[in-house]
């Protein structure tokens, strides 16, 4: 229980640490802590002034990357080419035997909205690839692909 405890207080701790990007802080308070008890931080002013200096760097730097976190600025949106997987919607129970009633698979498909163009919709099969149009009348078939 005592273990469960301690284990449970870390993980609050660090969870925080990372919430405000104090990670590089942490570090530097580490290497003060031991400098500070092997007697280096008061026999040496130099030490002492790159210490503290470091230590301003990483509290701003803390800072500056909580901001850019909340506001969401430095994301980067990873491209991709080719076909990308969105959350799938719910389809109509004729949408579902258009699919079928195209062709009729062997294996159950497994079927994706194309992130590029919202009116396409690609069905995945264990040895093809199949690209339908969502038309006025239901889904119309582009193309099929197979797999090498």
């Amino acid at each position: 229980m005592i273990k469960a405890l301690i284990k449970g207080v870390f993980k609050l701790i660090y969870k925080l640490i990372s919430l405000f990007n104090l990670q590089f802080t942490l570090f530097v308070v580490l290497i003060g802590t031991l400098l500070y008890f092997t007697g280096t931080l008061s026999n040496n002013q130099t030490v002492l002034l790159v210490f503290q200096t470091a230590l301003i760097i990483s509290v701003v730097y803390a800072i500056l990357t909580t901001i850019k976190k909340l506001l969401g600025i430095g994301k980067k949106v990873k491209k991709s080419k080719g076909m990308q997987i969105v959350e799938p919607e719910r389809k109509t129970k004729t949408e579902e035997e258009q699919m079928v009633s195209v062709e009729q698979p062997i294996d159950k498909p497994k079927y994706y909205r194309v992130k590029q163009n919202p009116d396409y919709v690609m069905a995945e099969y264990s040895d093809k690839y199949e690209l339908y149009r969502i038309g006025q009348n239901g889904l119309i078939k582009i193309r099929t692909d197979y797999k090498s």
